[in-house]
């Protein structure tokens, strides 16, 4: 009799969790989210003025409104670095009495300067369906972003033109453009687990004409300050000049990205 009850009542148990689990909806939409590492090839025109690489990091955000449609909206963003150079410079400053130079004032600068490139678009991606492997190809329409930035650093012991916790002086804009960028990329993402992926994707964009400095370029900066400086007020980012002319062209590129995808 006792054995009969406990059967009984794990035939009801069972047939309650079998109940439960069937009221809960399986997903009708997912989100892919990825971050991972990037590698800008310059191609065609672009190529034949900057002929280096750049690396950095992006993400990007998908969302499938339905699981059964293997079409999904999105966006990516990127994140290159595209050359940089640290040099140090000495501005002087004679103080004059009466015709006499009575003390030389030295103001021993580190100056650092960056390329960056910044590219985001939206897209439109077709995901295969299947287990394990997903191949996808993806419509891109965005922009592309060069700038070089000059910061310029106090490296006097007695913090001339700067606060000693904070030896920055200035930081000066040479350039800053943007353009328009479309193409197309295809890629792999491999199931690790359920929810996490391995994403390896290439993207062909073409890019309007942009101006750019090259590695090249801010490797031998001519630098020439405006004015000699005595306070951290005296010196502005319009006080230096850079003795360099942009690059000009259309801005076309390769994308390769290394990365991980989780999904939710």
């Amino acid at each position: 009799m006792r054995k009969s009850i406990l059967l009984l009542m794990f035939g009801i148990t069972s047939v309650s969790l079998l109940q439960a689990q069937s009221t809960i909806a399986p997903k009708t939409s997912a989100v892919y989210f990825n971050i991972g590492f990037d590698m800008g090839i310059p191609i065609n025109e672009f190529k034949t003025y900057n002929d280096e690489i750049a690396a950095g990091g992006g993400f990007n955000l998908f969302f499938q409104p339905s699981v059964k449609i293997p079409i999904l909206v999105g966006f990516d963003l990127a994140f290159l670095g595209a050359g940089s150079q640290i040099q140090r410079e000495t501005l002087t400053a004679d103080i004059v009495a009466g015709g006499t130079v009575i003390e030389t004032l030295y103001f021993p600068l580190r100056v650092e300067t960056y390329n960056t490139i910044s590219k985001g678009h939206l897209n439109l991606r077709v995901l295969s369906p299947t287990k394990f492997f997903k191949p996808y190809v993806d419509g891109l329409v965005g922009f592309n972003y060069f700038g070089t930035n000059t910061s310029v650093f106090d490296e006097s012991e007695e913090f001339f033109l700067s606060e000693a916790d904070n030896p920055l002086i200035t930081t000066s804009n040479q350039n800053a453009d943007w353009t328009f960028s479309y193409g197309g990329a295809a890629g792999l993402m491999i199931e690790l687990n359920e929810n996490m992926l391995i994403d390896l994707r290439l993207a062909y964009t073409l890019g309007g004409n942009a101006d750019y400095y090259v590695e090249d370029d801010i490797e031998n900066w001519e630098l020439e300050f405006n004015t000699v400086p005595t306070d951290p007020d005296d010196f502005e980012d319009d006080d230096i000049d850079i003795s360099a002319i942009p690059k000009n062209s259309t801005t076309d590129m390769l994308l390769g990205t290394i990365g991980l995808t989780f999904k939710f």
